[in-house]
């Protein structure tokens, strides 16, 4: 049976009104406005919990107890059980729900709720990279984030950055941090508007905890990442590392757990190590060179900037279940400490360099990286070279 629109939207305004709210919220009794979205096309009132409720419209105010309810409009009434609901002074059904629960149960089995919950991230960049990263390890239930970004949103960033056009003219860490609470309310943010080399060391201090944080570099050079491992290693902290080459036609993910014997990324990448003169001469997508239209930033379409990101995020998830021995990691056993993912490998977009790929979207499984003459063997940083230093401004 067809029906037209007309008659849909009439079918569906007819629809029984309900309440969605979470558990914490039915139980508080407390006179307060209620924020949230109301949709007339389902007849749902989503009530949002108070962490977010800024982000809501106002929907009608709590009543006391025995209150008539208002004649016009929705309202809550304080009862034994907590709040009853109704709009247009009749009652209306609600469904509670437990917000923590709910918003992560389709991970059950795969990712613990209660591991991932103590888990933290230093992201360095809330650009492309880092804000699809935040989005997806917020998604996964990591507890904590401290977002590193000292840039404004602007509107040429749009087609490439999980924030929108709600939030240009924003720092990227302020906006990176209300999407993150509105997938997770309960996620912990801490932001610093400025370059790492900048940020006061009781800020790291506070935030890092040994053998449950993650240090994900985003930013756009090599000089970068470098210094960021240099601080991960200060706390035994993992670091990891996604960079892109020209155009986002290939990108590059690398890795450093403390104590596992690996080379940091000064030793293998920092400068050149054991890797082809071709990997050296790659560039991030933010390149500091200005292109021929004044641009200082490297072109490169969201699809592939977010197909070789994913694949780093995979990678952290494993890295931050390391400890859990009922985690099956998905690609750390797989991949080397340093990976490379091509997008493309037709030569009108890459150019020479793309003769290293023999096929579109390869991963590289076989590439090792070592030890500079430095080193000997050995991670100088981890065997003790920045005891005594201090971090911030630039001393690391």
């Amino acid at each position: 049976m067809k029906f037209a629109t007309q008659e849909l939207d009439f079918l569906i305004k007819e629809k029984k009104k309900t309440v969605f709210i979470s558990e914490k919220q039915q139980k508080n009794t407390a006179p307060r406005v209620l924020y949230g979205r109301y949709f007339d096309r389902t007849g749902i009132y989503n009530i949002f919990p108070e962490e977010i409720k800024e982000e809501g419209e106002v929907l009608g105010e709590v009543l006391s107890v025995n209150a008539k309810p208002v004649k016009e409009g929705f309202c809550a009434v304080v009862t034994e059980e907590g709040l009853a609901f109704f709009c247009d002074g009749q009652p209306i059904t609600y469904e509670a729900y437990s917000l923590y629960q709910s918003i992560f149960s389709r991970n059950k089995g795969i990712l613990e709720t209660n591991v991932m919950a103590e888990k933290k991230v230093v992201l360095l960049g809330c650009g492309s990279v880092g804000s699809l990263a935040a989005m997806e390890l917020a998604r996964c239930g990591v507890g904590s984030f401290l977002l590193i970004d000292p840039d404004i949103l602007e509107y040429h960033n749009l087609c490439r950055h999980q924030c929108g056009i709600e939030d240009v003219g924003n720092l990227k860490v302020d906006a990176l941090s209300r999407k993150l609470k509105c997938i997770n309310p309960a996620v912990k943010v801490v932001t610093f508007d400025g370059i790492l080399q900048n940020i006061p060391k009781d800020m790291l201090d506070k935030f890092c905890v040994e053998g449950a944080t993650l240090f994900i570099g985003c930013a756009d050079n090599r000089a970068a990442d470098v210094y960021a491992n240099r601080i991960s290693i200060y706390y035994q902290a993992a670091f990891l590392s996604i960079g892109f080459w020209e155009r986002a036609y290939a990108g590059e993910i690398f890795y450093h757990i403390p104590g596992k014997g690996m080379p940091c990324y000064s030793c293998a990448l920092g400068d050149g190590g054991n890797i082809s003169e071709r990997a050296q001469a790659s560039h991030h997508v933010y390149s500091n060179q200005e292109d021929t239209e004044g641009l200082k930033f490297e072109p490169g379409i969201s699809a592939d900037i977010n197909y070789i990101t994913t694949i780093g995020i995979k990678l952290a998830i494993d890295i931050l279940n390391a400890s859990n021995q009922e985690y099956i990691p998905r690609l750390l056993r797989d991949l080397k400490q340093y990976t490379i993912i091509c997008n493309t490998s037709n030569p009108q977009i890459g150019g020479e360099m793309v003769e290293i790929f023999s096929y579109p979207l390869q991963v590289s499984t076989s590439l090792v990286v070592g030890f500079n003459d430095k080193c000997k063997n050995a991670c100088r940083l981890e065997e003790g070279e920045l005891h005594g230093n201090h971090i911030g401004a630039g001393n690391i």
